[in-house]
């Protein structure tokens, strides 16, 4: 894959997460009450950035597929944060499916449950990112 494409991949990602981990505690602080007015707003905008996100993510996947490509030989030399990040990845996009295609109020377990996982999936992607942050900022600065 283009390296302008994964940059400009990684880079969409690195913007758009903490704009989503911010919209669901918003709404997350809805929930309790600390958040009264504007929630269907905030709620549309997480949704939408969510599908950008997953979006991203799926480039970033394809441009990295050797990389899970290699994990049905062995996990042993593979990064433990990237590969449980992987898994929170996969348990936040299921529950947010569940959540999006239920009719009438979002159950409160499922709204939990993806809560729940996407503070582990933002804290392990924060992890990810730090690890990359050196590679992501050489490449910026040469400007390739």
């Amino acid at each position: 894959m283009n390296k302008r494409i994964v940059f400009s991949t990684d880079l969409t990602l690195a913007i758009v997460w903490p704009i989503t981990l911010a919209t669901g505690l918003i709404i997350h602080a809805a929930g309790h009450g600390i958040v009264q007015q504007g929630v269907q707003f905030w709620t549309v905008l997480h949704i939408l950035l969510g599908i950008l996100f997953f979006t991203a993510s799926l480039l970033h996947i394809k441009a990295h597929w050797r990389w899970y490509k290699s994990l049905v030989r062995s996990t042993k030399c593979h990064s433990k944060i990237t590969m449980g990040l992987s898994v929170a990845y996969l348990l936040t996009i299921v529950t947010a499916i569940i959540l999006i295609l239920q009719k009438g109020p979002a159950d409160i377990h499922w709204g939990l449950l993806h809560y729940q996982v996407g503070i582990l999936f933002s804290i392990l992607g924060l992890c990810h990112l730090i690890s990359r942050l050196k590679f992501l900022l050489n490449h910026f600065c040469r400007g390739k």
